[in-house]
């Protein structure tokens, strides 16, 4: 009879688990889906003014392809160096964003038995590192716009120009807030399974690795208690 209850406990906490991974993986899916859309042609930075490139995107910023100093003509002449190690570094982040949000996809869809990698999973330390990248990304692209705009005042000082952001940073803004959202959802549903899990016995069985040691055996029969008397 306890091992049957006990049977029922631990089924029931595996369901509880495997919602909340599930409902974590959602949002590491939608973390790296969002970032990867960010790195193909999606504007980043849009300068105004007819005087540089109408918009600069990550992908001109590739190390084996894209921007260099060879092309270098009219069209990117508000382009200097300092933006173009700035771009990279941008970019940079973002695979350290995507790296970060699949290995905790990669944790929520798998069968832990790594001490070290459940601890990982179960306080969201992937999505911790996601959100800490996206805000540098942020703060890097805001440190963007003021070169940019410091290089266009230098060569076009006579000419009203402005630098904005593109879709690309703001989907990157909205990816982190999905990707903080998603480490809010995975804390509170830990702590809450954990509060569940001890109100009524169950945290006894994390002491524990099976079943084994709540099987009760029968104990013998009291062989020192004297038989009944006899009545013919």
């Amino acid at each position: 009879m306890p091992t049957n209850i006990l049977s029922y406990n631990l089924n029931y906490l595996k369901s509880k688990i495997q919602i909340r991974n599930a409902i974590s993986a959602v949002f590491h899916m939608i973390t790296v889906s969002s970032l990867s859309m960010s790195l193909v042609q999606v504007q980043w930075f849009e300068i105004s003014g007819d005087v540089c490139s109408q918009y600069l995107t990550l992908q001109q910023f590739f190390w084996l392809f894209g921007y260099d100093n060879s092309n270098a003509d009219n069209d990117y002449r508000c382009i200097n160096n300092t933006v173009v190690n700035l771009m990279r570094i941008i970019l940079l982040l973002c695979f350290m964003a995507i790296i970060f949000s699949l290995g905790g996809f990669i944790l929520d869809i798998s069968q832990l038995q790594n001490k070290v990698l459940i601890y990982i999973q179960q306080y969201a330390l992937c999505s911790s590192f996601t959100v800490f990248w996206v805000m540098a990304i942020v703060s890097f692209c805001y440190y963007t716009t003021l070169v940019i705009q410091e290089s266009l005042d230098n060569l076009y000082p006579k000419l009203e120009t402005s630098v904005t952001y593109g879709l690309g940073f703001y989907l990157v803004a909205i990816t982190g807030g999905v990707a903080l959202l998603g480490n809010l959802c995975s804390l509170i549903l830990h702590q809450t399974l954990n509060e569940r899990s001890c109100t009524d016995g169950r945290c006894l069985l994390e002491r524990y690795d099976s079943l084994e040691a709540f099987d009760v055996s029968t104990p013998p029969p009291p062989y020192s208690i004297p038989p009944p008397p006899y009545v013919p």
